[in-house]
């Protein structure tokens, strides 16, 4: 038999070439007879661009950024030849602030500006950007302010906007030397979603970076008034592609502030990684992460892998940290530590025993290995 093992990471608990790593030698444990292929993959969110920068062979490069707050901290990136790899997420990311610090109306990517402009000043031209994680809803402006893009309020006052004083820009002026001329942006997004509205930057997820229920409408129009006044200005719409709301709208302003392509995160890395070719190779495969939940299936490595199985019609089973869609039609066959734990908490404390509780189960379920 052979196996693709396949999956993202389990997120705060086990990265994806952990996961890799332990089914696969519990699987070893249980039958000599198999071949296994370890495919660590990610989805344009929180990891993608360190994966992807090992699989060039890409050096690190570490600098000091202003985090989300305007804070100095030491964050990196990667370069292979003239190819840098970003992941916003090291300098804007919410994994950056503690629970009491997040406030979404006042956090910036600044810092991601600054990684972009360090990897221009190195020589690069063509940067990767991943953008899944952040701690921001500001469309891009607080990069943009760090590659020389000027936002001025209605009294002329140059500012570096938030997502709370958005509506105060009365106009940008681009930057007076255009470093970014020559450079090829490829965004990689972990959500399609748009920009604005109910299924938008905003509404979708600034609850979870800090906002209150009752300041979003107020922080959507923020987003619908940076939309109207690029619209107006510079006649460019950042709202026409898929993932434009990703990253708190960073990936529609991506599209004005670097010229930026955008990429469904899991289908650039699985061409990258060749997964169909592996897929096709295999007799089972194995994915997961560490919650299957709606967003699972809009972008995420879980629906890029099972595209793949579909494609080739292969068997798809998953490991995760915790299910929350038992109820969904057509799911694959789905093996949860949480379940096997008993509760949330047992599961993320040791994550490596339950995961291979859950490998065992899968044998034992699935019957595996059984030679007729």
């Amino acid at each position: 038999m052979r196996i693709l093992i396949a999956p993202d990471k389990f997120k705060h608990s086990l990265s994806a070439e952990q996961v890799c790593e332990i089914i696969a030698k519990r699987l070893k444990q249980k039958s000599k007879n198999i071949e296994i292929e370890l495919l660590p993959l990610a989805d344009g969110g929180e990891g993608s661009a360190k994966l992807i920068a090992n699989q060039q062979n890409a050096k690190k490069i570490d600098i000091e950024v202003h985090d989300p707050l305007s804070r100095i901290i030491e964050a990196h990136y990667f370069i292979s030849n003239q190819t840098a790899f970003i992941e916003m997420a090291v300098a804007s990311g919410l994994q950056l602030l503690k629970a009491k610090e997040q406030n979404v109306k006042k956090t910036n990517t600044y810092g991601t500006g600054e990684l972009i402009l360090d990897a221009i000043k190195r020589g690069c031209k063509h940067i990767i950007l991943c953008i899944g994680g952040s701690a921001t809803s500001e469309g891009g402006v607080g990069m943009a302010s760090a590659l020389g893009f000027k936002f001025f309020d209605h009294l002329g006052h140059e500012f570096i906007p938030s997502a709370e004083s958005l509506e105060n820009i009365k106009s940008i002026a681009k930057p007076d030397k255009n470093l970014l001329e020559g450079i090829q942006f490829d965004v990689l997004t972990d959500v399609n979603n748009p920009l604005m509205g109910e299924n938008g930057a905003v509404f979708q997820y600034a609850l979870q970076k800090g906002a209150s229920p009752e300041e979003l409408e107020q922080l959507d129009k923020g987003m619908h008034h940076l939309h109207a006044l690029i619209l107006k200005q510079f006649n460019f719409d950042i709202d026409t592609k898929a993932g434009a709301g990703a990253a708190g709208g960073l990936g529609g302003g991506a599209t004005f502030f670097l010229n930026a392509h955008l990429h469904s995160g899991i289908d650039y890395i699985a061409e990258l990684t060749q997964l169909d070719e592996k897929v096709k190779w295999a007799d089972l495969i194995i994915t997961g992460e560490g919650k299957l939940d709606e967003q699972s299936f809009k972008g995420k490595v879980v629906s890029g892998v099972q595209k793949s199985c579909k494609k080739f019609n292969k068997e798809c089973l998953l490991l995760v940290g915790y299910n929350a869609l038992s109820e969904i039609e057509n799911l694959p066959v789905v093996y949860s530590l949480t379940e096997i734990a008993g509760n949330q908490n047992e599961a993320i404390k040791k994550p490596q025993e339950y995961l291979k509780r859950a490998v065992d189960l899968m044998i034992k379920e699935q019957d595996l290995f059984n030679e007729k």
